[in-house]
C-alpha cells in the first residue's frame, strides 16, 4: 500500500512537549483514500532535522508529506503556503545553533517553495467543522519553515508529484495551564511576559488533522488516477 508521510517536531524552546510530535501516535497506519500514514518524528535542529526529512521521502516516496509544527501564541490552525530559503532564528534549535541574518537554507536552491496542498479547501473544510484555521503566507524563518522549503524541494528531487504542506499548531491548555502556574508570583518584570495565550485541545487538534489528511489524501490519490 503507498504511504503518506506526517512527520511532527519534538519538543523545542525548552518545552517538555510538543502538541507536533504528540498528535503522531493517534494516525499509525490509519487509511485515508487507500493511502497508509506513515507518522514520524524529526529532531527540532539543523544538522540532522533536515537531511532525515530528505531521507524519509527518497526512502518511502510517499503520495503525500504533511509537516506539523508548534506556533508559539498562534490562536488557530494555520495552513502553511510558502517556504522561503531563510534561516534567521529568534532561539537556537534543540543543538544550540542559531544562524542569523538570513542566510539561505539552501546555497543553491530557489527563493521560494510553495507548498502543493490545496491551502483554500484544507482551510474551508476546517471551518466547516468549527475548527478555527486560516491560510498563511509566511511560516517564519525557523525550523518549520525549513522543513517546508526542505520537504517541497525533496518531493520535487525524488520526481513525486503529491501534495506538500505544513500545518502549525497552537499549545495545548495544558501548555498554558503550566506557564500560568510556573509565572514568578511577584510578576514579570519588564517587558511583561504573556502567560495567558491561546490554546487548542489535543481533541479538536486530532479532529483537525483528521481533516487535513482527509483532504489531501483525497487529492493524492486523484492526482494518480
Amino acid at each position: 500500500m503507498s504511504v503518506g508521510l506526517l512527520t511532527g517536531s519534538e519538543p523545542f524552546a525548552g518545552l517538555p512537549d510538543n502538541p507536533a510530535s504528540a498528535l503522531l501516535s493517534h494516525f499509525e497506519n490509519r487509511i485515508y483514500a487507500g493511502i497508509r500514514v506513515l507518522p514520524r518524528m524529526t529532531p527540532a535542529n539543523l544538522s540532522t532535522g533536515l537531511d532525515l526529512l530528505k531521507e524519509l521521502i527518497a526512502e518511502h516516496r510517499p503520495d503525500f508529506v504533511i509537516s506539523l509544527g508548534l506556533a508559539l501564541g498562534e490562536p488557530v490552525l494555520r495552513v502553511e503556503t510558502i517556504g522561503i530559503n531563510t534561516l534567521d532564528f529568534a532561539i537556537p534549535d534543540n543543538e544550540g545553533i542559531r544562524p542569523l541574518h538570513g542566510g539561505p537554507i539552501d546555497e543553491t536552491g530557489p527563493a521560494a517553495r510553495k507548498a502543493t496542498w490545496e491551502h483554500r479547501t484544507i482551510v474551508d473544510a476546517l471551518l466547516a467543522a468549527d475548527l478555527p484555521a486560516r491560510a498563511s503566507h509566511s511560516a517564519g524563518t525557523h525550523m518549520c519553515n525549513a522543513t517546508l522549503y526542505t520537504s517541497v524541494g525533496a518531493m520535487e528531487a525524488a520526481g513525486l508529484s503529491g501534495p506538500c504542506g505544513f500545518l502549525h499548531l497552537p499549545y495545548l491548555p495544558e501548555q498554558v495551564a503550566r506557564f500560568m502556574r510556573s509565572a514568578p508570583p511577584e510578576g514579570d518584570r519588564a517587558p511583561r511576559t504573556e502567560r495567558s495565550l491561546a490554546s487548542m485541545s489535543l481533541e479538536n487538534q486530532l479532529r483537525g488533522l483528521g481533516i487535513v489528511l482527509e483532504k489531501v489524501a483525497a487529492r493524492a490519490n486523484g492526482s494518480k488516477g
